[in-house]
């Protein structure tokens, strides 16, 4: 088996790709229907990817404390790397072979990114960081409006590194754009 092969049956590689290709489909639908407003606007994120060393607990994690859905999963002889789906947002995790480096200036066993990789839209910000907070999970940022009042909005920790952006919106629902931000 050469480098980058995939270690699954000829069948199921297809079936991996059809999946891939239907929920990329889907995930665009929503951006075509968005009407001739969106395209004057800028593109819209619909999915993300994340690489971590835990790749088990941290596709447990989202799919238990995030309600993400397991779409499909597979090892290559680089690692193995699943899809999940949570409103037609798209997530990759990739299996990373190695302990993430740390940040020079950490003095914590582990460094949160600085930014968020993953922005998540939620009907009520509030009742999901409580519900998350019930749940373990770590709450960086409490829920607060954005400065413009567009979104109100929240930050936790996943399972290793990462930082999640929990975003409600508070314009109008009838203007909001249901594929990013």
């Amino acid at each position: 088996m050469s480098a980058g092969q995939s270690i699954l049956p000829k069948g199921r590689q297809s079936l991996w790709r059809v999946l891939l290709a239907s929920q990329l489909i889907v995930a665009s639908l929503g951006l075509l229907t968005a009407g001739s407003a969106a395209a004057d606007s800028e593109p819209r994120p619909s999915s993300a990817s994340i690489r971590t060393p835990d790749f088990d607990a941290s596709v447990d994690w989202y799919r238990d404390k995030l309600g993400f859905r397991l779409l499909g999963s597979q090892s290559l002889v680089t690692g193995r790397k699943a899809v999940l789906e949570r409103s037609g947002f798209l997530l990759e995790i990739s299996e990373a072979d190695h302990i993430l480096q740390q940040e020079p200036d950490t003095t914590a066993a582990v460094q949160v990114t600085k930014a968020p990789v993953v922005s998540l839209l939620v009907p009520d910000v509030d009742r999901e960081v409580r519900r998350l907070d019930a749940a373990d999970v770590d709450i960086l940022l409490p829920p607060q409006d954005d400065l413009d009042g567009t979104y109100r909005t929240a930050q936790v920790r996943d399972n290793g590194r990462h930082r999640i952006e929990l975003r409600e919106p508070l314009d109008d629902p009838a203007q909001f754009n249901a594929m990013g931000r």
